[in-house]
């Protein structure tokens, strides 16, 4: 039996980024469907079956393994249980069978004792027969005790043939609980390994993974810093855009943009695009280089990127249109 299982699988990476004209493409649910198709045809693949399909809830990596180990769990105390019940049971037959032997042994003790009274009965009669009536009486009274101690002495023996089969039967018992206690203990520690071994195995790729996205943010923070700094030098759009918002998020009362800062945001986020999409990651990218350029603390933080998405979601236009400035 293989130890090891192998999970070949793939995952397919949608870039919504043209990189030749630098604007997005608009991507839905079909879109993405289709390709997933088309990558498992190229790669010989079976498609993942759809939640639409299966009715289960999407689950994320970490989740869809702690199910997994709770199953294992279930099925491990299941086993448990299952295991204790036929212990339980054979010991209690045992303390039948226990039960039983010593009935048979009081019972065969008592036999014993009449076997011993009945013999002294009979040499007390055999002195007093042979004094009083003779030879005659004597055989006569001997024969019958002797034949009752005969009988008293077969039952004797049937009784301990039935105790050693008792005992024969205690002891088969005895072999298998012990059996059973020792292929319980083989398969739970078996089961507890292959669980050890599961989890670690998970908890290293979970740490392999941890670094390998720890590495991607780290590359990418790398990437949009230089990209904020090659913009910040050559475009005066997107630098007067950073320092509005700059501006705005260390004013401590000033709750919203104004309109000249509000123009120049608009103004940098059409750089990247005239769609929603691409507004929206051109404003993410503003944030974060004025984030990083002004090094805002946690307040900073929070005000600038709640009205730079404002912004980008169009609620200072609708205020605008309203006749009416925007509120928090």
């Amino acid at each position: 039996e293989r130890w090891f299982k192998p999970n070949y699988h793939a995952h397919i990476v949608f870039d919504w980024m043209n990189h030749d004209t630098g604007k997005s493409h608009k991507l839905n649910d079909e879109d993405m469907t289709e390709m997933q198709n088309l990558a498992s045809d190229i790669l010989l693949m079976e498609r993942g079956q759809s939640k639409a399909v299966t009715g289960k809830e999407h689950l994320e990596r970490n989740d869809f393994i702690i199910g997994k180990q709770k199953e294992e769990m279930k099925r491990l105390d299941a086993t448990r249980q299952y295991r204790e019940h036929q212990l339980e049971m054979a010991n209690k037959k045992m303390q039948e069978t226990e039960s039983i032997t010593n009935a048979l042994i009081e019972k065969a003790n008592e036999k014993e004792r009449q076997s011993e009274d009945l013999d002294r009965a009979i040499s007390e009669k055999r002195s007093r027969l042979n004094k009083e009536k003779g030879s005659e009486l004597l055989n006569a009274a001997v024969g019958w005790a002797t034949g009752k101690s005969k009988a008293l002495k077969n039952e004797i023996e049937d009784l301990r043939c039935e105790i050693s089969t008792h005992e024969e039967t205690i002891e088969q018992l005895q072999d298998r609980i012990q059996t059973i206690q020792n292929d319980y203990s083989r398969e739970l520690m078996q089961l507890e390994a292959k669980h050890r071994s599961e989890l670690n195995r998970k908890e290293t790729e979970h740490a392999q993974e941890t670094t390998r996205l720890r590495n991607w943010i780290a590359w990418q923070g790398h990437i949009i810093g230089c990209l904020s700094f090659l913009l910040l030098k050559t475009s005066d759009i997107f630098r007067k855009a950073v320092h509005s918002i700059i501006r705005f998020a260390r004013d401590y009362y000033k709750p919203r943009f104004d309109t000249e800062q509000v123009s120049d945001i608009k103004n940098a986020l059409n750089l990247f695009g005239d769609d929603r999409q691409s507004h929206q990651a051109a404003g993410d990218f503003l944030y974060f280089t004025a984030r990083q350029k002004g090094e805002f603390d946690n307040r900073e933080q929070i005000k600038a990127r709640r009205e730079v998405d404002n912004v980008v979601k169009g609620n200072y236009d609708q205020q605008q249109k309203r006749g009416f400035s925007m509120r928090r």
